[in-house]
């Protein structure tokens, strides 16, 4: 094929498919190839080469410096022909040199006479007031054993610290586990295992932004997704275009796109009941067993095995190679296991389940054979060691099979460093990669799931209040430059790299599974302010399936909607199908009403319909209406309604056009009762809605604008941050819900008027 293109051709395919890894969090040199896969010369310039040179040496700019973006230009030449691409390129600043005043207390509970492991790391306090993981070494190393019932201080050193550590070990004759009941208190009508149906009713972003994903799968390339697959375990391509991005065949991290698609699949066929989803996905499942059959037969891979590349990298990973020789292997597989236990769990696939078992098994007979100091030290690796959610979907695949092995599995990827100073309940995530470590919490949550351990729901509990009540931005998003950073510290970080999109789909997934058991009306209102401001929000209006990498919230900004198989371009195309997700709960006969989003309910088990009507432009009236299923009287029906954190005022209920008198409060929801009978019931509740602002916790001069639940925004190319006029002035403005902002300049934050 090479033989036959042009050179326009050369040149255009060349550009299309050079992939240099993650722009967007550089800390180490770039490697810049001088020749494209089809043969184009590639010639390198920097617009500054004190931070990037045309050879891809990086130099960090100095702590305090910020982190700096620099244009990296490639021109791509074959024969007559010559064009130019521009990358964007963000160089991290150097880590500044610590000063640590206090060093937090270790605590450990162990079993007398048995070795126990002392954490490689402990939580520190900084002279400037900052808590962060800083590692120790103990006198007797980390593996010990005490032969003494009692309490024994181990002491040990951190590097950069006069003062020593210390560790109180108390060892005990029996050493017991605590546990708490592991029954959901509520479950969501969406989930799979209920006798019910969520489908979104037409008219509103969320259906649109729903909809357009689903044309998108409907037309995306099936082969293509199984491409790497293929190619890996040496069967036919089928002529399928190569993947792109972070995908594309030189990419370390390709196949986890796949995975991802997957998932989008199956939860689009559980929103919309598609059968031509179920379809491609009962292909994609057939095809992936054709190639994890083919690994096997080649004699070059160990049972069970299944991915876009050999198992090099799994090898590499375990003599300790650095990204970008590896890109997180475990973080690829875990996209691949989950994709295929949502499509036996959502499209109900068993082909799925078969084949994520035998990779279960595959991944328990690899890390068995290691000691935990050597799996430690692989995923403390920065990048390479990168594990995503694997020990969720390693309980889940438990949970399905009941085989031991899959639990002992998810237990080895337990990560001390995240976990640790979750159970002290000290939040030391500063210097932490977001995205990198909720979905390890969500996989701590699901192994309190089929466990019943108590320690693993704490940690999963502490660390989203230490998320939601420290490091969230106004539209629901975390981090910058994908990283926690202190408490609060939030104004200071109005960047252009605000706010991954994936660390919003896995915060929202951590509330849900939280909320089951601890239904706090405060979960559901960060879940709305989150999916109403961040993630409907990240999706393009056009039918392209891109969505945000960041988002973007220094003044001036406008969104860059990115299709290359990033994974927040994986997590979008599962997201827009997940609005069904958190509307509608119940508790045993009970049924909760938490977003206000235009959908309709079927409960079988319940025997009755409900149909939820709200609009953007009055998002304080909330109609529900409420009928049997059959043509026969319904039952007394409990409904409780989420009362939201923008109601500051009163509201108003009317039952069937009548004020109701008899509904009452309850831990921030509204009880409706609804008497038995036959015929359709109505209930509507008016919401006091105004504007009202919210300041930034460090910068208390800095504010967004709020109308009930959605954020707004002031159009503009200004890159200062404009003035917020007098309060009286503030519906007079031309605001525009964030939600609708396509590719236009915008302000979110503004600095608050002296005067106010």
């Amino acid at each position: 094929m090479k033989n036959k293109l042009t050179d326009r051709e050369i040149v255009e395919y060349d550009k299309k498919n050079l992939y240099l890894g993650n722009l967007n969090t550089v800390e180490f040199d770039l490697k810049l190839p001088l020749t494209g896969e089809y043969g184009s010369s590639i010639t390198w310039e920097s617009n500054h080469e004190g931070l990037l040179k045309p050879d891809g040496t990086v130099r960090r700019p100095a702590f305090g410096m910020g982190n700096r973006t620099v244009e990296l230009t490639a021109t791509f030449a074959h024969g007559e022909v010559s064009e130019k691409k521009v990358y964007e390129v963000t160089i991290l600043q150097e880590k500044k040199e610590l000063r640590i005043r206090k060093i937090y207390t270790v605590h450990k509970q162990v079993k007398v006479k048995e070795d126990f492991y002392l954490p490689e790391s402990i939580p520190v306090e900084t002279e400037d007031g900052d808590t962060i993981m800083r590692s120790v070494s103990w006198e007797g190393g980390r593996r010990q054993c005490l032969s003494d019932v009692g309490e024994t201080s181990i002491k040990g050193t951190v590097e950069g610290a006069l003062q020593q550590a210390e560790a109180l070990v108390d060892a005990v004759e029996v050493l017991e586990t605590a546990h708490r009941d592991k029954t959901p208190r509520l479950q969501s009508l969406a989930a799979p295992n209920q006798k019910s149906r969520v489908f979104l009713e037409s008219g509103s972003v969320f259906y649109d932004a729903q909809e357009r994903m689903h044309q998108v799968l409907l037309t995306t390339d099936d082969d293509q997704m199984l491409y790497n697959f293929r190619e890996a375990a040496g069967l036919d391509t089928k002529d399928a275009p190569q993947m792109i991005g972070w995908d594309a065949p030189d990419s370390q991290l390709r196949g986890h796109t796949t995975g991802h698609y997957l998932s989008a699949l199956a939860l689009c066929y559980h929103a919309t009941a598609d059968d031509k989803i179920l379809e491609k996905a009962r292909y994609m499942v057939g095809e992936l067993k054709k190639c994890q059959d083919a690994f096997a037969a080649s004699g070059n891979t160990k049972y069970g095995f299944l991915s876009g590349y050999s198992e090099e990298q799994f090898d590499l990973l375990e003599v300790y190679t650095v990204y970008p020789t590896i890109w997180a292997p475990y973080y690829t597989l875990h996209k691949i296991l989950a994709g295929l236990l949502d499509c036996w769990r959502f499209a109900g696939l068993k082909e799925a389940l078969e084949i994520a078992d035998k990779i279960g098994d595959w991944t328990y007979n690899r890390l068995a054979r290691l000691t935990k100091e050597q799996r430690d030290k692989m995923w403390s690796m920065y990048i390479a060691g990168e594990i995503g959610g694997i020990n969720e979907s390693l309980a889940a695949l438990y949970e399905e099979t009941g085989k031991a092995d899959h639990l002992a599995a998810a237990r080895m990827f337990d990560n001390e460093k995240l976990f640790l100073p979750m159970e002290m309940q000290v939040d030391a995530l500063s210097g932490l990669h977001a995205n990198q470590h909720i979905p390890q919490i969500i996989g701590a949550m699901k192994i309190f799931e089929v466990t019943g351990e108590k320690n693993y729901y704490d940690i999963a509990r502490y660390f989203w209040d230490a998320v939601t009540k420290g490091h969230i931005y106004a539209i629901g998003g975390t981090g910058e430059a994908e990283m926690f950073h202190p408490v609060k510290e939030i104004g200071r970080r109005l960047t252009k790299s605000s706010a991954e999109s994936c660390a919003s789909y896995n915060m929202l997934k951590l509330t849900q599974q939280l909320y089951q058991y601890e239904p706090d009306v405060k979960m559901m209102d960060y879940y709305e302010r989150t999916v109403l401001n961040h993630t409907v929000a990240s999706t393009d209006k056009a039918v392209t399936g891109a969505n945000t990498y960041f988002m973007p919230l220094a003044p001036g900004s406008s969104k860059e909607f990115d299709d290359e198989n990033s994974c927040c371009h994986g997590t979008g195309l599962e997201s827009q199908s997940k609005y069904i997700d958190s509307i509608y709960y119940r508790e045993d006969d009970v049924l909760y009403v938490n977003l206000f989003i235009p959908s309709k309910l079927e409960w079988e088990e319940k025997g009755i319909c409900a149909e939820l009507q709200t609009e953007m432009k009055n998002p304080g009236k909330v109609s529900l209406a409420v009928w049997p299923m059959e043509a026969k009287a319904m039952g007394d029906t409990v409904i409780r309604v989420r009362r939201p954190s923008w109601n500051a005022d009163e509201y108003h209920v009317f039952v069937n056009g009548k004020p109701s008198l008899t509904y009452a409060e309850e831990d921030g929801y509204i009880q409706i009762t609804l008497e038995a009978g036959g015929e359709k019931q109505q209930i509507d509740i008016e919401f006091s809605c105004n504007f009202h602002i919210e300041a930034t916790p460090d910068c208390p001069d800095i504010v967004s604008v709020f109308y009930g639940p959605y954020i707004l925004a002031a159009l503009s190319e200004e890159e200062e941050m404009m003035e917020l006029p007098d309060e009286e002035k503030l519906s007079g403005m031309e605001w525009v819900p964030f939600c609708c902002v396509d590719k236009e300049s915008y302000h979110l934050y503004f600095k608050k008027n002296e005067r106010r």
